[in-house]
Parts: C-alpha cells; sequence; structure tokens
C-alpha cells in the first residue's frame, strides 16, 4: 500500500500534509509527496528555491514524525499528473486537500481534487482547511 499526497506548499495544504503524515505511519505505507508545476514556471530537475522549500520542508515532517517519504516534483497540469504518479507508483490512497477557492473559481477554473475524485480508481481522501471546521 502507498499514500500519494497532492501538495502545493500553501498555508492551506498544511492540514493535508498533517493528514497524510498521520495516515502513513498508522498503516505503515510509503508516503509520496506530489507538486506539479508548469513548465513555464521551472525546470523539475532546477526546482525554485520557493518550491524546494515547501517539499523540503514536508519532507523533513513526514520523516521526523516516522513516515517513510519520497517527494516528487513533475511538471504538467495537476489534475492529470496526480493521477498519473498515483499509477505510476501503484498508490492505494490520494490524499488532496480542499482548495480555498469559491465555488466561482471552481466553476470557472476547475478542481484539481475535483478531478482527482472523480477520476481516481483507488481511494481519494479530501482534508478540508482548518479554517473551514
Amino acid at each position: 500500500m502507498t499514500t500519494l499526497l497532492a501538495y502545493d506548499g500553501r498555508p492551506s495544504c498544511k492540514r493535508a500534509l498533517e493528514y497524510s503524515i498521520r495516515y502513513a505511519v498508522n498503516f505503515n505505507e510509503p508516503l509520496y509527496i506530489l507538486t506539479v508545476v508548469s513548465k513555464d514556471q521551472m525546470d523539475p530537475e532546477d526546482p525554485d528555491p520557493t518550491v524546494r522549500e515547501y517539499m523540503e520542508a514536508a519532507q523533513k515532517k513526514a520523516s521526523a514524525e516516522g513516515a517513510v517519504v519520497h517527494s516528487i516534483i513533475e511538471t504538467g497540469k495537476p489534475d492529470e499528473m496526480v493521477l498519473d504518479v498515483a499509477d505510476r507508483f501503484n498508490c492505494d490512497t490520494i490524499v488532496v486537500g480542499r482548495s480555498d477557492r469559491s465555488s466561482l473559481d471552481r466553476l470557472f477554473l476547475g478542481s484539481v481534487s475535483d478531478y482527482v475524485i472523480k477520476n481516481a480508481e483507488c481511494t481519494v481522501i479530501l482534508v478540508s482547511d482548518e479554517s473551514r471546521d
């Protein structure tokens, strides 16, 4: 069994990170932390310092809490890449955070979490932002 966290470093994803770490540790399974950037933004072989910082911080946190963790930086469309990586690593569970965008934004721009929920072939866990409790 493996778990994939779709992560973009935003504060609203902090709770999803914490949940996925607990989940991976409790089930004693590897945790893959994925961030997806556009090809225009950067080269995944030489990540932007901000991306590198939040991915390293997430990996350190997961390791410190006992998870076997792997971080992945990919380029492409986030919604499709999450499913591609989940398939590539035979993930049984995908953890996504709920976007802090408005319903109107989601209507026009779409939502990675909505796409993943509708199209994933494995279990998807949607973790809400702390401010929505």
